[in-house]
């Protein structure tokens, strides 16, 4: 019997598939993430396929980069 993937509430993956890398940077629908990648979003760093056997992925970070913030220096504030 085939095991559902899920992801727990309040967590991202380091790696994001079309649905939820759209998700992620609140676009309202795979397709406009789409037609922004490459030029607002980067590139999937992952992409194979073609058809409905198409596979893209994307890094977390890369799209964190993309959305301004400096992942590198931030600092998180320990309550």
């Amino acid at each position: 019997m085939a095991r559902h993937a899920e992801i727990p509430v309040g967590c991202w993956p380091a790696v994001l598939r079309d649905e939820h890398a759209a998700a992620y940077v609140d676009e309202k629908t795979v397709e406009a993430f789409l037609s922004r990648v490459g030029t607002i979003w980067p590139k999937p760093f992952i992409e194979t396929g073609t058809g409905k056997g198409r596979f893209r992925a994307w890094r977390k970070i890369d799209l964190d980069k993309a959305i301004g913030g400096n992942v590198e220096s931030e600092q998180w504030e320990v309550l």
